[in-house]
């Protein structure tokens, strides 16, 4: 979504409620005020801060690690979201992935656990109703609302079969924090032109990863557990669950990988340091030391897991768009116009990004191979799942795409990584479609042990 306006610009539209008011949005305002008198003691500013500090809610998730999502996780349930598009064609693509989505696991004998609500269940219950899926293992939970079908994206299930939710944060905090946190990174990466044009369209550039909150997915995993009985924490910092990745290290200790959106986000909207974010993240997940919290750059895109993937024992597989960005500077060479230098400009910055993402997981002592495995919506192999098959064999769940770029990948994958067995495909065209809506099958589904 777009940002129109700097959070500090939206803020002066509304009437500042009473100072006392400890809500993190309130306290925000007052402390812009606040920065903006001349003169004003800087015990004052720090008092503000320390209010908004002070706003951070106790942990609550038992200080449990989430489900890895490396090989070693050994995913035996995928949890997806199904709902109805809008138009013919967003129906047929999420019809499409269904049935991708029960075949594969009905072959692999896993358990495939459906949210959905009211309106959809009769459609699903009466197509997996279908002699094709008549051994299929699987669950249909109804939803009190519509949900959204980025299901990775809003819970985190926890080893030991807990579930833990993002928080809800007012929407222009939010996307505020995000994109002050990008602006200072991503200085000198473009041309300044070209950054302002960035932070504020971000969806023709890098969409702001902020979804989850603005589609209330959060409140909606968390109304569903709660009505099941289950526990619900609740995570601290704001992490959607493409931009966090956990997996374990080379030794085998546990490792989360971190978007630097949300980092930077929670860190802003917190009055914290970076660090601070790490320790909190480390409170939330039982993580003995602040190292196992890997902060990383997106590669040139909202979440990691569009652009790197982890494929365990401390090896990470990131991007490498060079070629696609010396192709471009060539052609907005030959031919300049405003198209080719803004393409140039967008694959320039994802280029700078990928190379950011490399040295934070090698800082980390993480080893770091580079393949070309995304190309915008025609694929993207990063986005994925690791399931272990009732065989004990694991397996990887994607996006389709070209077949001489699937059998380059599947090569990768099962011949020369040595991490599957076999790779899964989702339907090409149905892929193409997902991609253009900004997600694919390892947005759509959520890996959990039990």
């Amino acid at each position: 979504m777009s940002v129109q306006k700097s959070y500090t610009d939206r803020s002066s539209d509304r009437t500042l409620a009473n100072p006392t008011d400890q809500s993190l949005q309130q306290l925000h305002e007052l402390l812009r005020q606040t920065q903006d008198i001349n003169g004003v003691a800087v015990e004052t500013v720090k008092s503000i801060q320390k209010r908004i500090q002070a706003t951070l809610p106790l942990v609550d998730t038992d200080r449990v690690l989430p489900h890895k999502k490396t090989p070693s996780g050994r995913t035996k349930v995928l949890h997806m979201n199904y709902t109805q598009g809008q138009t013919e064609t967003a129906y047929e693509t999420e019809l499409e992935h269904l049935h991708f989505l029960a075949r594969t696991v009905k072959e692999l004998g896993i358990r495939l656990e459906i949210l959905t609500d009211a309106d959809c269940r009769d459609t699903i219950a009466q197509e997996l109703a279908k002699d094709d899926y008549s051994a299929l293992d699987y669950t249909l939970t109804e939803s009190q609302h519509p949900v959204s079908k980025w299901a990775e994206d809003s819970v985190e299930y926890l080893e030991n079969g807990q579930v833990a939710v993002l928080n809800q944060f007012d929407d222009e905090l939010l996307q505020w924090a995000m994109t002050a946190g990008r602006r200072h990174r991503w200085q000198g990466k473009i041309t300044p032109e070209h950054l302002e044009e960035a932070l504020r369209d971000d969806h023709l550039w890098i969409l702001l990863g902020t979804r989850v909150n603005a589609l209330r997915m959060g409140l909606e995993r968390e109304r569903t557990a709660q009505a099941k009985g289950c526990h619900v924490g609740h995570i601290r910092a704001y992490i959607e669950g493409g931009n966090m990745i956990t997996g374990e290290d080379a030794t085998g200790n546990p490792v989360i990988l971190i978007g630097k959106d949300a980092i930077a986000a929670t860190a802003q909207m917190y009055q914290l340091t970076d660090d601070d974010v790490r320790k909190l993240i480390c409170e939330d997940f039982g993580l003995d030391h602040i190292e196992q919290v890997i902060s990383v750059e997106q590669p040139g895109q909202f979440h990691l897991d569009m652009g790197l993937l982890f494929i365990g024992q401390g090896v990470v597989i990131v991007n490498d768009s060079h070629q696609a960005r010396n192709d471009a500077i060539e052609m907005a060479t030959i031919v300049p116009c405003l198209t080719t230098k803004q393409m140039a400009a967008k694959l320039q910055l994802q280029c700078s990004l990928e190379e950011d993402a490399v040295k934070d997981l090698e800082a980390a002592g993480l080893e770091v191979r580079r393949e070309n495995l995304e190309s915008d919506v025609l694929c993207n192999f990063f986005n994925g799942e690791f399931v272990e098959g009732n065989d004990g064999a694991q397996y990887y769940l994607t996006n389709g795409g070209p077949p001489d770029q699937e059998e380059r990948f599947k090569s990768l994958m099962v011949d020369q990584w040595q991490v599957v067995k076999e790779v899964f495909f989702s339907p090409r065209d149905a892929a193409q479609k997902s991609l253009q809506e900004q997600g694919g099958v390892g947005c759509r589904v959520k890996g959990a042990r039990i």
